[in-house]
């Protein structure tokens, strides 16, 4: 996973308590480091979600952790956005390697516990389809069939569709692929890559 876009330069960071996306701080270039920290301080949370968003020679892409909130979980998150407001090249693989370093050890590794569809920071509120879970088969052809039974997701969609492939071990961790089409109005999920991706 490192190796397919850990160059990737990052353009936007988000932290969320627990995994509400709907109230994330989005850090963007530009951003006061000390406005994180203040946010990071006054969380009143078990969690902290992080993710980092940059663009793959194929698609938009986000990687995300869920950690539990402490002293060393703020600091981490601070320390992460200091690198990203500070530098022009903070790219995918820094984020993964600050994570690494929080947990000990390497993360992305084996087959991954289960995919989701969801729409980006509506991710909960719109409500999620698990569609592939270890051992499930192909992933295209388990999306296929969950999409029969949620058809809401073949609708114009107020958000950017995407999916994750996530790992619970040694945190919860995951990568997400965009799979949206402009409409107007809003987003459509774009069956055409996620078979791409997915087949």
């Amino acid at each position: 996973m490192k190796q397919s876009f850990g160059g990737a330069k990052v353009s936007k960071l988000q932290f969320a308590p627990v995994s509400r996306w709907e109230e994330a701080l989005i850090v963007e270039k530009g951003f006061n480091a000390s406005d994180v920290r203040a946010w990071l301080a006054g969380l009143d949370c078990s969690h902290i979600g992080a993710e980092a968003f940059f663009e793959t020679d194929r698609n938009a892409a986000f990687i995300g952790l869920r950690i539990p909130n402490s002293q060393a979980a703020q600091e981490l998150c601070a320390r992460t956005a200091d690198g990203f407001l500070k530098s022009r090249a903070f790219a995918a693989g820094d984020f993964i390697r600050s994570a690494e370093e929080f947990s000990g050890t390497p993360l992305f590794r084996g087959e991954p516990e289960h995919m989701e569809l969801g729409l980006v920071n509506m991710w909960k509120s719109y409500g999620a389809l698990t569609f592939w879970k270890r051992g499930d088969g192909s992933p295209f052809a388990r999306l296929a069939e969950a999409l029969k039974e949620e058809p809401r997701y073949m609708r114009l969609l107020p958000a950017p569709p995407a999916y994750e492939t996530a790992w619970d071990s040694p945190l919860p961790h995951w990568t997400g692929i965009y799979l949206s089409r402009a409409a107007s109005g809003g987003y459509m999920l774009d069956i055409t890559a996620a078979e791409k991706y997915l087949g």
